[in-house]
């Protein structure tokens, strides 16, 4: 007799001993995988310092650890990133439908008598998963298209590895659209519809008889069963135990400013100094690198790895967790588990871990393994030793002669600080803009925007390198050094604000120094302060004199990646009357000019100021706006280097801000 109303057929044509067995079996692959996630946990327990995950920001972090598990914010990137969206909830959705229908029959039908996947909820119930699993299993065939149609370099790594894994989905899932058809053209239920892919694939099956069907059936779901709990059973032993161990790293993530790296506390009584070996990573750190779902993101934005450098960001975590899963363990750490030229060749950028879905903040695993290069065995790459010895010594890298520091101001009747006098705004000037010729022409700018904003400003003449550089390079000795004698300085004077105008004395002075006692609690970037002035009408460009050229703007790495200062550089520009064309890679995905972590002193090319250099003339745009002084001397240094006949210029974008002020407003020529 038709059947008349949907209703989920539990256990249809499945014998009393493959039910009963399916539980037994069931029952088994819980507790193996268990045990695989227990084993795990007790893996990355063994690093040092326990964790914390109570207190005031726990709601913060379940907060991050749901938008970002069950929106992919971070994944959503690319078609890659989308097709990976659709296998995960194709996946959860599956999950829990079969969830749904362990209680429809256990529950609903053995304690209450009556199953509730029935009527509209029973066909809509179909509908969803039967779409859920189609999205799967095209988001795994593009991820087959991808290692072996199109090739893609990102996960050109253990190719039989992920197919064997991308195969064993399709054949679970495939295996139950299978199971499902062959159900549907045995009954053909007037509702079959509503599994549009069952009901297309049992089509194919019209011809046959029901006992053909029937035997069918029953074997192919035998088959789809042990291979679903298999599958279950081995995650924690596979590539899919990220399924769990990631949203711990997420859950874990680093609260701190992103710019800020983890301070060294009573480094004086230390005796050892950052990590050496492979037991010195915290439970956190093996968190982390146990997180990584090797999805290569942070190879597809590392400058180094463009540049064709020895560091592979990928690869270095992955060598990691390789060590944390028992290989390797004869070999030392540096030097063998990890390349040593691989940690000198990062710029600290920040590009791989502001697209981590794991939230893994590699620059500071590498500054820590930075550190004991330079403060135990004191190797540094040509050219840096010498830096830091000159800001030692003097408090610049280069050498100059601190009593020369305030050259750059003479003929501005620039104001200097004097203790007991107030003022508004202290501008840091950074050591660039105070000893490099080219650089000082931002400082004669920024004077020319401050006076004619009427601004109270000061400039402090007992300002030395804020050591920014070092602290990444693995000196923090010599940063905490350069902390405690600006904080001294910083206490002499009363002032409101610390304006900067260079990324790295904003990041360091911002979200570093307050890691000290005595740090300014106000500091500003001079590109937010310029927009600021604009917005507020104390400072009015010339907008009649139009360029009639395209400029395109470079974003520095410390004010887009690690602060979010986007917006403003771009606003300022559009209120003096440019117009803007922008680079394939702004904002916070900008490709880095190649000299933060110290690259700039270290003597040795540089490839990415080239890279980056072609990205920003693809614009078309004649002039290059940046707003950080190494950058400028990055990409004047590529163009030279290039001598390939273009004519286009760079310039800070305090000096286009200042060629469009009123010359009746200025106090001061730049």
């Amino acid at each position: 007799m038709p059947q008349t109303l949907p209703i989920r057929p539990a256990f249809w044509n499945v014998p009393v001993w493959a039910e009963i067995g399916i539980y037994v079996v069931g029952l088994l692959a819980a507790v193996l995988c268990i045990a695989g996630v227990i084993r795990a946990i007790r893996i990355r327990n063994k690093g040092t310092s326990p964790l914390t995950s109570s207190g005031p920001d726990t709601s913060w972090r379940i907060k991050h650890l749901l938008a970002e598990s069950f929106g992919q914010k971070r994944v959503m990137q690319g078609a890659s990133g989308k097709a990976h969206f659709a296998l995960f909830w194709g996946f959860l959705l599956l999950f829990m439908g079969t969830a749904t229908a362990t209680l429809d029959w256990d529950i609903g039908h053995y304690v209450f008598g009556e199953q509730f996947l029935k009527g509209n909820i029973y066909l809509a119930y179909k509908l969803v998963l039967d779409c859920a699993g189609l999205a799967a299993v095209i988001s795994l065939c593009y991820g087959l298209g991808r290692r072996y149609l199109w090739h893609d370099a990102k996960v050109a790594e253990n190719p039989e590895r992920f197919t064997i894994l991308i195969a064993s989905l399709l054949f679970i899932i495939l295996s139950g659209f299978l199971v499902e058809a062959l159900r549907l053209a045995a009954m053909r239920p007037a509702w079959a519809v509503f599994s549009p892919v069952g009901y297309a694939l049992s089509l194919l099956f019209r011809g046959m008889t029901e006992e053909s069907l029937r035997t069918i059936h029953s074997f192919v779901w035998i088959i789809h069963g042990l291979a679903a709990l298999t599958f279950v059973a081995a995650i924690p032993l596979t590539y899919y135990a990220h399924l769990f161990k990631t949203p711990v790293s997420i859950y874990f993530q680093k609260r701190e400013a992103p710019g800020a790296l983890p301070k060294i506390d009573h480094i004086e009584e230390q005796e050892t100094f950052g990590i050496s070996s492979f037991d010195q990573f915290t439970r956190l750190d093996r968190i982390r690198f146990d997180a990584c779902t090797e999805c290569g993101r942070c190879r597809s934005v590392c400058p180094a790895v463009k540049a064709n450098t020895p560091l592979d960001p990928k690869l270095l975590v992955g060598a990691l967790k390789r060590r944390l899963h028992g290989k390797n363990l004869n070999q030392d750490l540096l030097g063998g588990i990890i390349d040593k030229q691989a940690l000198w060749s990062c710029t600290t950028c920040g590009a791989c871990a502001s697209v981590c879905p794991a939230r893994i903040p590699l620059p500071d695993l590498i500054v820590m393994m930075r550190r004991h290069l330079a403060l135990e065995q004191g190797e540094f790459p040509e050219g840096l030793a010498t830096a830091l010895e000159n800001t030692a010594t003097v408090g610049n890298p280069w050498g100059m002669d601190p009593g020369s520091r305030l050259n750059w101001a003479k003929g501005l009747n620039v104001p200097v600080a004097k203790s007991g006098v107030p003022f508004d705004v202290l501008y840091w000037v950074g050591c660039s803009a105070s000893y490099d010729r080219r650089a000082q022409k931002i400082a004669r700018a920024m004077v020319r925007i401050l006076q004619s904003a009427g601004v109270n400003f000061a400039v402090m003449a007992e300002e030395r390198c804020h050591a920014d550089w070092a602290r990444r390079a693995g000196e923090e000795y010599l940063f905490q050094t350069a902390v405690q004698e600006n904080i001294e300085n910083f206490a002499k004077y009363s002032f409101k604000r610390v304006l900067t105008a260079c990324p790295h004395c904003f990041n360091t002075l911002k979200n570093e120094y307050p890691q000290f006692e005595g740090a300014p609690k106000d500091v500003i970037s001079h590109v937010q302060f310029i927009d600021e002035l604009i917005r507020s009408g104390k400072l009015s460009p010339n907008k009649k004199e139009e360029l009639g050229d395209l400029l395109t703007v470079h974003d520095a790495c410390y004010f887009a990646r690690y602060n979010g200062i986007t917006e403003e550089p771009r606003h300022a520009l559009r209120s003096a009357g440019f117009t803007l064309a922008e680079a394939d890679s702004n904002g916070c995905s900008a490709t880095c000019c190649g000299a933060g972590g110290g690259q700039i002193f270290m003597d040795r090319p540089s490839r990415i100021n080239v890279i980056r250099l072609k990205e920003l003339r693809n614009t078309g745009a004649s002039q290059v706006a940046v707003s950080c002084p190494h950058c400028l001397t990055m990409l004047e240094s590529a163009a030279a280097a290039q001598n390939d006949g273009s004519n286009q210029s760079f310039a800070d974008i305090s000096e286009l801000i200042a060629q469009r002020l009123p010359e009746k407003n200025s106090h001061a020529r730049g």
